[in-house]
């Protein structure tokens, strides 16, 4: 059901002027990124607290001065951390603080420092934010990645303070499977002259240590926190440096701050939407908002049977309720967004419109409807959990479970079909500046790297902005 544009948002009882200027003012303000600047201003102006006299001249070099990147790269031992972050560090000119070699220099002229380290244990507390605070604190106008820290829960509170200036946003967790990493670090240690047998100990402890402290530390920072899996050895590197970038999503062309990604993938059914939207949380760490997830969480809230009712056959109203309240969320809002299979409809475009929750990026995977009707025929659907299955699951339990959805069926595919080709161009003018479309036809690889190259291309208010400060 179509929702009146003008009922959404509080420009609904404007007269026709009022809402002109106020469409115009917002369209301005979007485009220009102003409420993400007037973010970043009022973000450092909070943690720094310049004196009153000053206050003009420190906002001042904020605007003139690029914001320095700060990252913490947390990692499991042996999985070539050190290497991510000597490139990061080389790649954007920041320094790169090595929480181990800092340490061991500390050693040379502390004993009961050194005592642990040989021991394996992890260096007190008190110690370690010490000395890291005195270098982010060195090194706090031109930006740093943090090799290896925090590493206890205590650490991670540390710098989380005002005293440490640090707004966290930025941490990359680097992780592998288990096996992988005892290999390469046992590999480690045998590079290093050492017996793998003599040090079976240490190997267990470094590794047992990890796993107890990093889960209280991603809890700490579950809303910015981005995951990234990684071989533990020297294969992908190029490829998990290209993800690592997408995931630190720094403006390379401006000194302006960047805001989050906020991308919305649209296209008919079986375009590959969900797999799409999936390669690109992963490539750029964002949160994945699959709209067909969230309408069955809210489905079985009512008792609806799961796959009776796809996204196209549910109101605006209901369909916008259930998708704004979930991109009020803090971990969307830190990390930014991949809307899967919204904005539908006119009315669904405006509704992010006039919330403010503008996409920096929309892209239409477009597909022809012989390409929808196939994949459609191949679809399965588990009437228990709502997920999609294109080939047999090795479970036997939930094969025996699958059934052919009632709109997947060739009818009511040609319908859901003209419905999408009915609205696709007023959505898409909706937000015409960042709109792009993809052909969809191709595998999922190739249409995952058109969509990445949609999103990394600058906009032409982008580049405005880097040629206004050469």
């Amino acid at each position: 059901m179509a929702v009146p544009v003008q009922t959404w948002g509080s420009m609904g009882s404007l007269v026709a002027e009022q809402r002109e200027f106020g469409e115009q003012t917002a369209d301005y303000l979007e485009a220009n990124e102003v409420h993400d600047l007037f973010g970043h201003l009022l973000r450092q102006v909070v943690v720094n607290q310049p004196p009153a006299d000053k206050l003009i001249k420190f906002i001042q070099d904020q605007l003139r001065s690029k914001p320095p990147l700060a990252v913490c790269v947390l990692g499991p031992p042996g999985i070539s951390r050190v290497k991510y972050c000597a490139q990061i560090a080389a790649e954007y000119k920041v320094q790169h603080i090595h929480v181990g070699k800092l340490l061991a220099t500390l050693a040379r002229s502390k004993k009961e420092i050194k005592e642990a380290m040989d021991n394996g244990s992890l260096v007190d507390d008190a110690v370690v934010i010490e000395a890291v605070s005195a270098e982010m604190h060195k090194y706090a106008k031109t930006g740093w990645v943090l090799d290896g820290f925090p590493r206890t829960k205590v650490q991670a509170k540390a710098i989380c303070t005002r005293e440490t200036g640090f707004a966290v946003d930025k941490v990359l967790l680097l992780h592998t499977g288990e096996d992988a990493i005892r290999a390469n670090f046992m590999a480690k240690i045998a590079a290093a002259g050492y017996s793998t047998a003599d040090r079976e100990d240490l190997i267990n402890s470094r590794l047992q240590q990890y796993q107890r402290h990093v889960i209280s530390i991603a809890e700490l920072f579950k809303n910015v926190i981005r995951q990234i899996e990684v071989n533990a050895g020297e294969e992908g590197f190029d490829g998990i440096m290209s993800v690592i970038k997408g995931n630190l999503h720094v403006r390379p062309y401006a000194n302006v701050p960047l805001r989050s990604n906020r991308i919305c993938l649209v296209g008919a059914c079986s375009s590959g939407r969900t797999t799409a939207a999936k390669s690109v949380a992963k490539q750029y760490g964002l949160v994945h908002v699959d709209v067909a997830t969230l309408l069955r969480k809210h489905q079985q809230a009512k008792g609806q049977q799961l796959e009776t009712v796809p996204p196209e056959w549910v109101s605006d109203e209901e369909l916008c309720s259930i998708v704004g309240h979930r991109l009020g969320d803090v971990d969307c809002m830190r990390k930014g967004w991949v809307l899967d299979g919204f904005p539908k409809t006119t009315a669904q475009g405006e509704f992010l419109r006039q919330s403010h929750l503008w996409p920096t990026r929309m892209v239409h995977l477009q597909i022809s409807l012989d390409t929808a009707l196939a994949r459609s025929a191949d679809r399965q659907v588990d009437p228990l959990t709502g997920a999609a299955y294109y080939k047999p699951p090795a479970n036997t339990a939930i094969l025996g479970r699958l059934v052919t959805a009632d709109y997947d069926v060739p009818d009511k595919v040609k319908e859901r079909f003209k419905q999408h080709l009915d609205t696709i161009d007023h959505v898409m003018r909706t937000f015409p500046v960042v709109s792009s479309t993809v052909p969809a036809e191709e595998g999922a690889l190739e249409v995952a790297n058109m969509v990445f190259e949609k999103i990394d291309e600058p906009l032409p208010t982008e580049m405005a902005q880097s040629s206004e400060q050469e």
